[in-house]
């Protein structure tokens, strides 16, 4: 099965990935828009992962919420992948407590390896994906114009989800969800 783990947000921040969604299409972009409902902030994606592999990952996740805080977060500015001039991906940069941020994901990505699950390589960034483009077009003038309110929010759920790829998008199923509770003393 397909999964990976991620930091949820709130309801607030999907109304507003909405509502920037919507700005977007209004302009005319062509591109297969991520569902509000689904948007997540992934810390590491799993790939396809055995039935053996979901109850390590679970320790995983259950062992580093107990190390780790929430996280404060807010969204900052519209953006591409790899860049606006041949984007690939469009989406919403986040900043607030981005060591910390930093932090959990290398945490976790550790873990992943000690316990010889795979997961994909590249850095982390701390990014909210809104859409996949479709057709090759130079997004440069089009990400300074829209404005992102700078919605503010606190991650403090660590989920694992399954994703299956289906004809009208993906179907996310979360496998266990654990909130980041530190149990250091302060």
């Amino acid at each position: 099965m397909r999964a990976f783990v991620s930091l949820e947000p709130p309801q607030a921040v999907k109304k507003e990935i909405d509502e920037i969604q919507q700005k977007l299409e209004a302009t005319g972009l062509q591109a297969r828009w991520v569902k509000p409902e689904i948007v997540h902030l992934t810390l590491a994606f799993l790939g396809s992962i055995t039935p053996d592999k979901i109850e390590p990952i679970k320790k995983i996740i259950q062992n580093v919420a107990t190390q780790m805080n929430p996280v404060k977060l807010k969204l900052s500015q519209l953006n591409c992948f790899p860049n606006p001039v041949k984007p690939r991906i469009i989406f919403i940069k986040l900043s607030g407590e981005l060591g910390k941020l930093n932090a959990l994901a290398i945490k976790m990505r550790k873990q992943l390896k000690k316990e010889n699950v795979w997961f994909d390589k590249k850095p982390f960034s701390a990014h909210l994906t809104l859409a996949r483009i479709k057709k090759k077009q130079n997004l440069t003038n089009l990400v300074k114009k829209i404005k992102i309110k700078q919605v503010e929010f606190t991650a403090s759920q660590i989920t694992l989800t399954k994703s299956q790829l289906t004809n009208s998008g993906p179907v996310y199923t979360q496998i266990v969800a654990t909130s980041l509770v530190s149990s250091r003393k302060k």
